[in-house]
């Protein structure tokens, strides 16, 4: 799945270009759009169920700028028994590589690591 994500004025600094925390949140949103493909967050917790993030990471390769239109690829690169790690490929006008990101999700339920639901399990 792709999310098309614009670069608004307050995920950037005084250069114009896109500060390094902001990345996760476009990850995240693009998690929310491939997550919404599945029956989404309210069906999740209808479940019983939440995400956790137990490891998080990005690798820059080039800066996202002001007015830039990011298009993020999410896909799962590991899906585990309690846990899915997602790739978030971001690209500037669907071509040039501007990061990768990893995150690993961990299901919850009651406090718990618990297996996830089918949901995310199985393609949409």
């Amino acid at each position: 799945m792709i999310s098309h994500l614009p670069v608004r004025p307050r995920h950037c600094d005084a250069q114009a270009m896109m500060h390094a925390t902001r990345y996760y949140e476009y990850f995240e949103d693009a998690f929310l759009d491939w997550l919404a493909a599945r029956g989404g967050y309210d069906r999740l917790r209808q479940e019983g169920a939440d995400l956790v993030v137990k490891v998080s990471g990005c690798e820059h390769h080039s800066p996202a700028r002001l007015g830039d239109v990011l298009a993020v690829e999410s896909a799962p690169a590991r899906v585990g028994t309690t846990s899915i790690t997602m790739t978030f490929t971001m690209r500037r006008a669907e071509e040039e590589l501007v990061a990768v990101g990893t995150i690993t999700y961990v299901c919850v339920r009651d406090g718990r690591a618990a297996p996830l639901p089918a949901m995310l399990t199985t393609p949409a």
